[in-house]
């Protein structure tokens, strides 16, 4: 396994995991106890229906994380708490040039996550999940990529460093 020069988990805020939760055991809740509620529901029934629930529970609360890494040959982003849904490889050697950046999330890309938009001008993929921060890579065929960062320094350092060591 290659040595990882950098690694950084961020989630969306405990807000976003508290208000989905709540939504979600809200909702499973109301529909378990009006099924309890029927006389003609069996409990084979009920425990299916709770069993769809504590699946969908549990998939929610997998969607709300980003761990970004750095190794000696690629920096890796991927979105999800247990198991991924999603992951973006982006190899050195490809990186053209990459700097710390501030951006407008709301503006710039239309809020958290996975998403495009622009960004001085350009179009850009974004991956983040928290904060205004991030490392702008150029990559070569033009594609622009930020990825969100809590401590864009230090991965835009561990980036100069792995790919120093190429």
């Amino acid at each position: 396994m290659e040595q990882v020069r950098f690694r950084e988990e961020q989630g969306f805020g405990v807000w976003v995991d508290v208000l989905s939760l709540t939504a979600m055991g809200g909702g499973a809740a109301g529909q378990l106890i009006d099924l309890a509620g029927e006389a003609n529901v069996s409990a084979g029934a009920l425990a299916g229906w709770a069993l769809f629930w504590a699946v969908i529970l549990i998939v929610m609360a997998n969607l709300f994380r980003m761990t970004t890494e750095v190794d000696h040959h690629e920096v890796r982003v991927t979105f999800g708490r247990w198991f991924p849904y999603y992951r973006k490889r982006v190899p050195l050697d490809t990186i053209v040039n990459s700097r710390a950046v501030t951006y407008r999330p709301l503006r710039d890309a239309g809020g958290w996550g996975i998403r495009g938009g622009r960004f001085e001008g350009h179009r850009c993929a974004y991956l983040n999940a928290s904060g205004n921060r991030g490392v702008l890579l150029e990559l070569d065929g033009g594609k622009r990529l930020i990825i969100g960062s809590a401590v864009p320094e230090s991965l835009q350092m561990a980036l100069v460093r792995a790919g120093a060591e190429r």
